[in-house]
């Protein structure tokens, strides 16, 4: 990383050369000084995306394969006024507690258990860093999608996260954020 907390330039060539999908981790804390030691404690950030399920996967199966503690955050932006009760609310936490029960049924099936938590009226990036700290956890996986440009961005969530995590950060992306950015001068339309 750079002092600003962005990917340095060999990070983005590397990822700019690469059209699958991408796992990238930033090593801090315990880990980055001596890996691979005690149990790992995973965060992972859901969202109800595709990439989001995937790095729940993907938390989930690291859990199985070692002793891991996995956490789900979902980050809802519903309103907690007692006033803004009502239809729209109620949808949202359908579907906060719809996504949550995708990811429960996943760690079921790995026979891994999850607890869940819902985080309201706060930044994406500041509930994730809250409970990783609160959490104790050694690595906040994360599914994202590419930005378009030079430089290797997921947007400005994951760019908080990276440079104020006091851990490991893994970013996971599909193959289609994958893609190759254009370049200047690129007429093509993704």
């Amino acid at each position: 990383m750079t002092s600003e907390g962005a990917f340095r330039n060999e990070v983005s060539r590397i990822a700019a050369g690469f059209s699958g999908p991408l796992a990238i981790v930033a090593t801090r804390g315990r880990y980055a000084e001596r890996p691979l030691t005690g149990p790992l404690n995973i965060l992972v950030a859901v969202a109800g995306t595709q990439v989001s399920r995937r790095a729940a996967e993907v938390a989930i199966v690291l859990a199985r394969g070692g002793r891991a503690r996995v956490g789900a955050l979902y980050v809802s932006d519903a309103a907690a006024s007692g006033e803004k009760r009502g239809r729209r609310e109620s949808a949202t936490h359908r579907q906060e507690e719809a996504i949550l029960k995708d990811i429960v049924e996943i760690a079921d099936r790995y026979a891994i258990t999850i607890r869940t938590t819902v985080r309201a009226n706060i930044a994406a990036d500041a509930a994730i860093l809250k409970q990783a700290e609160a959490g104790r956890y050694d690595l906040i996986i994360m599914g994202v999608s590419r930005r378009s440009g030079e430089k290797l961005f997921f947007g400005n969530t994951a760019h908080a996260v990276l440079a104020r995590a006091k851990c490991s950060v893994m970013f996971l992306t599909d193959a289609a954020s994958a893609r190759q950015p254009a370049t200047k001068g690129d007429k093509r339309i993704h």
